[in-house]
């Protein structure tokens, strides 16, 4: 009989570099396995399109609870009493969901991204149901190539997030990013196993099968204009735009021709309407919005090199040979130029000069990635998911 492996990740989330994730992850886990592996996949947060129909009314009660937040947060400054309430919002809204997706797995793989977090996104309360459901059902769980963004021995949301990875259902946890934080501070089971492997859209190319097109034109990847101060980053939606208009005047004066494109979000899209209606561009011709992961992949794919603030955009112009320059608005990309050897090529706020910007695209334009560091990396990501299939 098939084991059934239920992939837990931000499927549906309109962000295409999560979507990469998934199917990059599902083609791994399914590679040379088709006659003994069946895989589904478990969104983490359905849409609320979703919800709205199969889980009405624990929809409901989810918003009526979280207007409770405001109040908290404005008149009670609580974070032990936002905690709670945060917690169970989500619990109502999604532990039933959990139950009946996880129903018949014999095994839970977070399939990729970052999960070993608490300041942004609320994952950290999913991952807290998701194991305690596991644990609960005897399924053991592998978090593989884990984004692991910061600790704190007092936040309430860190502490209940370590908690929960540390369950005894948990076998494996691998990162893409920080392994010293996660062996350091988040683990405390010496019986989970643990190493640094490369994100599953590094198989990209085998996955899709798409290979970089020959091309002169430079993609730049736009980001939401207030993603820095909502990451603590002190740099405005003035500063962001500034620095787009920037950049696309450095390419033009040096006549290098350029597109913008977007990783899907809708709020991202629609910086970018903005910033070229600012500079009275046709946004037909200079804007693209990808409507799949395979297409986001094929338009960065036209590309001889780009400019890009979200991480996925640049690893898929890394899986298929092309040049980033990444602009640092979270740690996760520091250490994914880390992780490849090409730490330089992403540039912190401090260093934010559109010239300098181009400077480094075409400095760094005809450099080559070192193919057989990629080919050692992703070898782990198969090693370690090979291991835990073969603990089910």
């Amino acid at each position: 009989m098939k084991k059934k492996i239920a992939l837990v990740g931000l499927n549906n989330f309109n962000n295409m570099g999560d979507q990469i994730i998934a199917d990059t992850m599902q083609f791994i886990v399914s590679k040379n396995r088709e006659n003994d592996i069946r895989t589904y996949f478990v969104d983490i947060n359905p849409y609320d399109s979703y919800c709205k129909v199969n889980l009405p009314f624990r929809f409901k009660c989810f918003n009526l609870i979280r207007k409770l937040e405001h109040f908290v947060v404005d008149k009670l400054h609580s974070d032990k009493l936002l905690y709670y309430i945060q917690n169970c919002s989500w619990k109502i809204k999604l532990f039933r969901y959990y139950k009946k997706q996880l129903k018949n797995a014999d095994a839970v793989i977070f399939s990729g991204g970052g999960f070993i977090k608490y300041r942004t996104q609320e994952l950290n309360y999913l991952v807290d149901m998701i194991t305690k459901i596991a644990m609960n059902k005897g399924i053991p769980v592998m978090m593989s190539a884990m984004g692991v963004e910061g600790y704190s021995p007092t936040d309430l949301r860190c502490q209940k997030l370590k908690r929960a990875i540390n369950r005894p259902c948990v076998k494996v946890i691998t990162t893409r990013d920080n392994l010293a934080l996660l062996n350091e501070k988040y683990i405390v089971n010496e019986s989970i196993i643990t190493a640094l492997v490369a994100d599953p859209a590094f198989y990209i190319p085998e996955c899709y099968q798409i290979e970089k097109k020959d091309s002169h034109i430079v993609g730049i990847g736009v980001i939401r204009s207030d993603i820095f101060l909502k990451y603590g980053v002190n740099y405005s939606e003035k500063d962001v735009i500034n620095l787009y208009q920037g950049v696309i005047k450095e390419l033009e004066k040096r006549n290098i021709e350029w597109k913008l494109f977007s990783n899907g979000l809708s709020s991202d899209y629609k910086f970018g309407i903005q910033l070229l209606e600012s500079m009275e561009i046709d946004s037909s011709k200079y804007m693209s919005l990808p409507k799949s992961p395979k297409e986001l992949v094929e338009v960065i794919s036209q590309f001889s090199a780009i400019i890009g603030a979200r991480l996925h955009a640049c690893i898929t112009a890394y899986a298929l040979d092309i040049t980033s320059i990444g602009l640092v608005w979270n740690e996760k990309l520091e250490f994914f130029g880390e992780l490849i050897g090409k730490r330089e090529n992403f540039i912190n706020v401090d260093q934010f000069n559109a010239k300098y910007i181009v400077d480094t695209l075409v400095k760094k334009r005809n450099d080559n990635y070192d193919v057989k560091q990629r080919n050692e990396l992703k070898h782990l990501t198969e090693k370690y998911i090979e291991m835990f299939i073969n603990m089910i």
